[in-house]
């Protein structure tokens, strides 16, 4: 398979789909897992969660240990990780030990999620790059669409360690398409940096603004998916056996986004005025979608509307990656891209929830409004051509 051939793309956009269940197992097992080992079902959430810490607090680290192995022997190895820790799990007998095994799952996810950028961004170039790294942008919802529908018939019957055991045995069974990744590490010398210097990429203020631009809108996101099915249910009496469904249309929705935002943002004029139209109309929806009198019909057409154009917006950030790496170091845009994506998942639902529970909405429609239009402000639009960092790091002087 040809390095950088659209074959070769889909495969290593599949490792990123399928690694992202990972997380995605756990979402609807939370009440299980608490019965199962007689803990809350707060104590519980952190099932979920702790597969992100080690992305979230390691990704500098993880990168330039993937700098220097390669691409495809970290996939190899975070699949190796990944699949034993999640096969260990479903034979936990201690809650303590089944945390200690998510997090230590949390570093082969995020090994395999970094490598599978790292090869994106060095096998593909122009537009087609672009297309890549739009279509990386919904790789993590769709993988948790896909776990959510997979681990539903082990919901509420005591079953859900088959979860644990199923996830690690299609992680092995994706080993079987590791030997068709390239062999070779496609990492630039600017990349392969002495562990001392592996932090001097928060340094780099074009890099930070990246992070900020992530982090910003997905903060946002990632609180309304806790805030949300409350919303539903207590203030329009959505039925809460039907919150799954519209959840799953909302991702599909933003998934469309992600392979839509692909082809469209290769159009020179018409790609940067979609992403304005779509960061306008993605967050003015949010904002209708919380204004009293309402009707449910209506609200739930907001939603899954809503979700399209705000994950427009989303696709476009990740395609700055390489545009906002100015020394080379596109591996490490990647990883603090991540790692701003990983640490918004702790942070939306503490900062705002308590924005949502004031007595005004004003304070919360206003951190909607800043979150969501913040990205315009701080990465290039590309009104106007620009070279490709990448490719102009390898032309000759």
């Amino acid at each position: 398979m040809r390095a950088g051939s659209w074959p070769s793309v889909l495969l290593t956009l599949a490792f990123a789909v399928i690694i992202a269940a990972c997380h995605g197992k756990t979402i609807l097992l939370v009440a299980d897992i608490a019965a199962a080992f007689d803990v809350t079902p707060a104590q519980a959430s952190w099932v979920v969660s702790a597969v992100a810490i080690v992305a979230a607090l390691a990704s500098p680290l993880v990168n330039w240990a993937v700098a220097r192995v390669g691409e495809r022997r970290a996939i190899v190895f975070g699949l190796l990780l990944a699949a034993s820790c999640s096969y260990l799990a479903s034979h936990s007998q201690s809650f303590a030990g089944l945390l200690a095994l998510r997090v230590i799952e949390g570093a082969g996810y995020i090994s395999v999620v970094l490598a599978a950028l790292a090869l994106l961004i060095h096998t593909t170039q122009g537009k087609r790059r672009t297309s890549a790294l739009a279509f990386w942008s919904v790789a993590s919802p769709l993988g948790g669409a896909i776990a959510i529908f997979a681990v539903s018939p082990y919901i509420g019957n005591g079953q859900w360690r088959v979860a644990f055991s199923g996830h690690a045995v299609v992680l092995l069974a994706l080993l079987l398409a590791t030997p068709l990744l390239p062999s070779v590490n496609l990492a630039s010398r600017s990349e392969r940096k002495p562990l001392s210097r592996v932090f001097d990429i928060y340094t780099d203020p074009s890099v930070l603004r990246l992070a900020l631009a992530v982090g910003a809108p997905l903060t946002v996101a990632l609180g309304l998916v806790a805030i949300v099915p409350d919303y539903l249910i207590r203030q329009l009496g959505v039925a809460p056996a039907t919150i799954g469904v519209i959840s799953t249309l909302g991702i599909l929705s933003s998934v469309l986004a992600g392979l839509f935002a692909g082809f469209i943002l290769n159009l020179p004029r018409i790609g940067p005025l979609s992403v304005i139209a779509g960061a306008v109309v993605g967050v003015s929806l949010e904002i209708i979608f919380f204004l009293p009198g309402i009707g449910t019909a209506a609200a739930v057409a907001i939603k899954i509307v809503q979700g399209f154009f705000s994950s427009f917006v989303v696709a476009w950030v990740f395609t700055s990656i390489p545009k906002m790496s100015r020394h080379g170091d596109v591996m490490g845009a990647g990883g603090i891209a991540e790692q701003a994506l990983y640490l918004s998942m702790f942070l939306g639902p503490v900062l705002l929830f308590p924005l949502f529970a004031l007595p005004s909405k004003l304070p919360f429609f206003a951190a909607l409004l800043v979150a969501n239009l913040l990205p315009l402000l701080l990465l290039p639009l590309g009104l106007r051509r620009e070279a490709d960092p990448v490719v102009a790091e390898a032309r000759p002087a």
